[in-house]
C-alpha cells in the first residue's frame, strides 16, 4: 500500500527534465580566450572546435556526464558544461522558438517562425521560397515529446531525438516528418537544429 502511494505521489508531481536541444550562453571564459570543443567527454581528448567567450545561443543536443553535446563546421563534439548556462525561454517543443529544417533525396528546407507566425518552404526546384501563415500548431505537453503544425504543403511532426543529414558528421537534436497534401502524397523525413539560417 506504502508503494502504490509513493507511486501515486511521484505521478503527481511535476517532472523537471532538461529539455534539449536547447540553447546556451558561454560563462566565465576569459575575453582573450575560448571555450574548446573536444571529440570526447574528456579534458585531454583532442580540440576539433572552439567557441567565443562571449558566444551566446549555442545549441546543446545533449549532455553526456558533465559535458555538452555541440556542434562545430564538420561535426560534433564535447564541451565543458562548467562553462555554459541555459538561455531563457520556453523549450523547443513549445513551438516558440525559431528552427531550421533540412532534408535530402530530395532535398528542401524548412523555416518556422513562431514570432511571425510564418513557415517557409523551399526546394531547388522551387523557383521562390512558399511562405505561409502558421495556423495550427500542437505544441509538445508536459507528458508527450511530439509536436505538430499544419504546413501548406502538409502537416510538419517534430520529434525529440538524435537526427542526422546524411551528408555531414553533425548532430541533430530534433527529427521532422512532413506529411504532404500533394496528389502524390511524399512523406518527406529531416533534421531540425534551433533557430533561423
Amino acid at each position: 500500500m506504502i508503494r502504490i502511494l509513493t507511486l501515486l505521489l511521484l505521478l503527481a508531481l511535476p517532472l523537471r527534465a532538461e529539455d534539449f536541444p536547447a540553447t546556451f550562453a558561454v560563462t566565465g571564459v576569459a575575453a582573450n580566450d575560448v571555450l574548446n570543443i573536444r571529440a570526447r567527454p574528456d579534458a585531454g581528448s583532442a580540440i576539433i572546435g572552439a567557441i567565443g567567450p562571449d558566444a551566446t545561443g549555442v545549441e546543446v543536443l545533449g549532455t553526456s556526464g558533465n559535458w555538452a553535446i555541440v556542434n562545430t563546421e564538420e561535426g560534433s563534439g564535447y564541451a565543458s558544461l562548467r562553462f555554459l548556462a541555459r538561455e531563457p525561454g520556453p523549450s523547443w517543443g513549445a513551438l516558440r522558438t525559431p528552427l531550421t529544417c533540412l532534408g535530402t533525396e530530395p532535398f528542401w528546407a524548412l523555416e518556422i517562425d513562431p514570432g511571425a507566425r510564418l513557415t517557409t518552404f523551399q526546394t531547388p526546384e522551387m523557383p521562390e521560397p512558399m511562405t505561409n501563415s502558421m495556423t495550427e500548431i500542437w505544441p509538445a505537453g508536459p507528458w508527450g515529446t511530439t509536436a505538430a503544425l499544419t504546413l501548406q504543403q502538409g502537416l510538419g511532426v517534430l520529434q525529440p531525438r538524435q537526427c542526422s543529414d546524411g551528408m555531414s558528421d553533425r548532430s541533430y537534436g530534433i527529427a521532422i516528418d512532413i506529411f504532404s497534401r500533394s496528389e502524390d502524397r511524399p512523406r518527406l523525413t529531416g533534421c531540425c537544429s534551433l533557430g533561423l539560417r
